[in-house]
């Protein structure tokens, strides 16, 4: 279990919309940095830019439901590289 307060700033965390606040179709799982957590702001922002309210979003284990691709693509540490300059195209 990580403590919040001593986490390192690159962990992730993530949540949806609660049920009853938007459509099922709407309800991805979304990434968000660690200090959404921490926050007093209104609105949270995920890593793929959509901004959610605080009071909206459910917290989750990592590996539940539906998840948002483009915050999936987003998480990586690596940076993306395309095939062809990987084989000197």
């Amino acid at each position: 279990m990580i403590v919040e307060d001593s986490a390192p700033p690159s962990v992730l965390v993530v949540g949806r919309l609660a049920r009853g606040t938007a459509g099922e179709a709407r309800r991805v799982v979304h990434v968000f940095g660690l200090d959404a957590t921490r926050g007093t702001s209104q609105l949270v922002r995920t890593k793929c830019g959509e901004a959610l309210s605080r009071s909206d979003v459910e917290w989750l284990a990592p590996g539940a439901g539906m998840p948002c691709e483009p915050c999936l693509g987003l998480t990586g540490g690596e940076s993306t590289r395309s095939p062809r300059r990987e084989l000197g195209v």
